[in-house]
């Protein structure tokens, strides 16, 4: 998103997780009326033993690349998905103020991930870090919260039951957890640019990646490097590095790709951002970024996807569409940013060989007025026909809506979906369409 409204945004997120949100049910909602209880646990059993229905998808197989296509078992794998962003507050039933949850939040995920499998969605992208300081999964250095990573084991436990495939987050560029952490925690680095060529942040970031993607389950006792249930890392949510050239952050991806790799060989890797072409970019490629009036912000921040999508370590191309956060704000100028990178990619032919993801997006409501709800299906309406017919032409090979929230919760969020929306019903569709493509079941039902 663009920066300044990300900020905004990010601010509002706090705002929400720091307060008791009034606006969300409260516990006995859940339990005593009708909508509170679709979707509910069976309380006779544990929370670990509460699986619906499962993705079909081989739980023991990774996900790998052949050309511009995802494969599983030597079948394409082309999928519809979601972003879960507070996985690590709610997989250890964090409460205020790092997040209000009504039920225990290990509740409310696998509440949402049964939804999710049973409307035929196959893959979640998650942050593997809270956002909330006194919550914080590295306390400092090299120091972790074992506690909250067994919050993430759970998680991807529980998704491993349900054979969704997860892409971690390793970072993000936002909250002052994120990158800002690295820079804080550095003798040497100064400002969020410094943090892709300071020595002091590069070590402390490899130090990172190694402790996730080594780390043994202490659920289901499997490597992280050896679960298939992990199809992918981002190294950072939205990087950018305003003002760098190009290069300083295609050094970065190239020198902690390299290594994330050297230590999980069968995960993927792609680059988790919005996909702007960089200041010094051909003249053609930065008529699609955003921005009227003659504003070049996105073509400052660093990233330049013609440059990026090239590297070796980038195993999949995916980008971010914040229209609400840019300009144009239309659904014209949406489908203008998506269509231009997939034909840039495709452009590439078959040298490039690399699937497409739509891995973020989203469309702002206004839930206390009630008002939004229909401009957002239009929005999503545009970006899943899109994404459907390259689908079937073999130029898009995913899809990733922002966000999904459990019934009840999120009350006060501008982006987030319920399943009793009828944006929900779009994704529903969206998701079976996707499926049908490259002939996967939409569920198969717990027997």
């Amino acid at each position: 998103m663009f920066a300044r409204s990300r900020i905004a945004l990010a601010t509002q997120f706090l705002f929400i997780c720091f307060s008791l949100v009034s606006g969300d049910h409260e516990a006995d909602w859940f339990r005593t009326t009708e909508d509170g209880r679709r979707g509910g646990l069976d309380y006779s059993r544990p929370v670990s033993d509460q699986v619906t229905a499962t993705t079909c998808l081989a739980p023991d197989s990774f996900v790998r690349v052949n050309g511009n296509r995802f494969e599983i078992n030597g079948k394409e794998f082309i999928f519809a998905g979601w972003n879960q962003w507070e996985v690590m507050e709610a997989s250890n039933n964090v409460g205020p103020p790092a997040r209000h949850l009504p039920l225990d939040g290990r509740e409310h995920m696998v509440r949402v991930m049964n939804a999710a499998v049973e409307s035929g969605l196959k893959v979640v992208r998650i942050w593997m870090h809270t956002i909330t300081k006194g919550y914080q999964v590295q306390t400092s250095p090299g120091v972790w919260n074992e506690e909250l990573l067994r919050g993430l084991d759970w998680y991807l436990s529980e998704a491993r039951k349900r054979q969704i495939r997860v892409t971690l987050v390793l970072a993000d560029f936002w909250y002052e957890l994120g990158v800002q952490q690295y820079v804080d925690w550095s003798s040497t680095a100064k400002s969020k640019q410094d943090f892709y060529t300071d020595n002091e942040c590069k070590k402390m970031f490899k130090d990172t990646i190694k402790t996730i993607v080594t780390r043994r389950n202490t659920i289901n006792n499997l490597l992280y490097s050896e679960d298939a249930t992990i199809m992918s890392y981002n190294l950072i949510n939205e990087a950018r590095c305003q003002g760098c050239p190009a290069s300083t952050l295609g050094s970065w991806i190239n020198e902690m790709g390299r290594y994330l790799k050297s230590l999980a060989p069968n995960a993927l890797l792609s680059l988790g951002y919005e996909g702007f072409y960089h200041s010094s970019d051909p003249s053609e490629l930065l008529n699609t970024n955003p921005g009227e009036g003659g504003s070049d912000w996105a073509s400052r921040e660093g990233q330049s996807f013609a440059r990026h999508v090239r590297l070796k370590v980038v195993y999949y191309v995916s980008i971010h569409v914040w229209p609400d956060n840019w300009r144009p704000k239309t659904v014209e100028f949406q489908r203008k940013f998506i269509q231009s990178r997939i034909d840039y990619v495709n452009s590439l032919g078959n040298s490039l060989g690399k699937p497409f993801v739509l891995e973020e997006f989203g469309k702002q409501i206004d839930r206390k007025s009630g008002e939004g709800f229909s401009e957002r299906d239009k929005y999503f309406a545009s970006a899943f026909a899109l994404a459907e017919k390259e689908a079937r032409n073999g130029r898009v090979s995913g899809t990733l809506f922002w966000h999904l929230y459990d019934l009840g919760v999120g009350l006060q969020s501008s982006y987030g979906i319920h399943v009793d929306e009828s944006t929900f019903g779009l994704v529903i569709r969206h998701a079976k369409r996707m499926n049908a493509i490259s002939g996967t079941p939409d569920v198969c039902r717990k027997q």
